[in-house]
């Protein structure tokens, strides 16, 4: 039955394989219906082209950073007997204002103007664009509270994507740690191996190992990556998104939470 199972799980990845690569040849056939949905997700205060082509960007990367995921994990499976669910489709709860913001000793946590009326729940995705910026940490009726992941105690599994055989794929996980600061971001906990190699400009996303988030939302890009004598990696990560910046956020939810 074990290996029932595991055959059903490569057999499902696979399927969003090669739906991620359909996907990308229909992207230059639907340029209409989807720069109406881009321009709808976009954040206001922007001109047409900078929100079209920001939403566009991110959209690339998730696409990329998700179908990378993905790959690694399908070799995995391939590799080791066992089981692992496949990510759900995304759902947008609600686009809301962000009402408040809170930012001392290292907290920063938003105010946004949707609850538990909207359908929001504790740990829903807090994202601008497609770029995650925090998650639901409190709850009331009309209102919730968030948590940027800037904030020093967040803490979010992540993947570094890079290309390997001329395909995306996932080389590397940690754990993406808030500093306390605006846009502070660290990767900790990253395996050093002999063949590893991390460089400025690779992006990260979220690894969905940890249950809380799918794999594949854009996070940011390795801004500097050094490894001391101990082969301990220090990295700082700069963020896809500044929610300090941003006037509204979506709150996104994914079946099965």
């Amino acid at each position: 039955m074990p290996g029932w199972r595991t055959s059903v799980a490569v057999a499902g990845i696979s399927a969003l394989l090669v739906g991620g690569g359909v996907a990308a040849w229909a992207w230059g056939r639907l340029d209409g219906p989807i720069a109406a949905i881009q321009r709808a997700l976009a954040p206001p205060g922007r001109t047409d082209a900078e929100q079209l082509g920001a939403v566009e960007r991110e959209s690339l990367v998730r696409l990329a950073g998700e179908n990378a995921v993905l790959r690694t994990r399908l070799e995995e499976y391939q590799a080791i007997r066992g089981e692992g669910g496949v990510p759900p489709e995304r759902v947008v709860v609600a686009r809301a204002r962000i009402l408040a913001r809170s930012q001392r000793a290292g907290r920063r946590y938003l105010e946004l103007g949707v609850g538990a009326v909207d359908g929001v729940a504790k740990g829903m995705a807090v994202a601008a664009g497609w770029t995650l910026v925090g998650t639901v940490a409190g709850l009331q009726e009309g209102r919730c509270l968030v948590q940027e992941l800037s904030d020093h105690q967040s803490r979010v599994a992540a993947s570094i994507v890079g290309a390997l055989d001329g395909a995306p794929k996932a080389v590397a996980e940690g754990v993406l740690a808030g500093t306390g600061r605006r846009g502070g971001l660290a990767l900790e906990f990253v395996e050093h191996r002999p063949e590893l190699v991390i460089a400025p400009g690779m992006a990260v996303v979220t690894a969905g190992t940890d249950g809380r988030l799918p794999p594949g939302l854009a996070l940011g890009t390795i801004a500097s990556a050094d490894r001391g004598g101990d082969d301990r990696w220090t990295i700082s990560v700069a963020p896809g998104r500044d929610p300090e910046q941003a006037e509204s956020l979506l709150v996104l939810r994914f079946p099965g939470r």
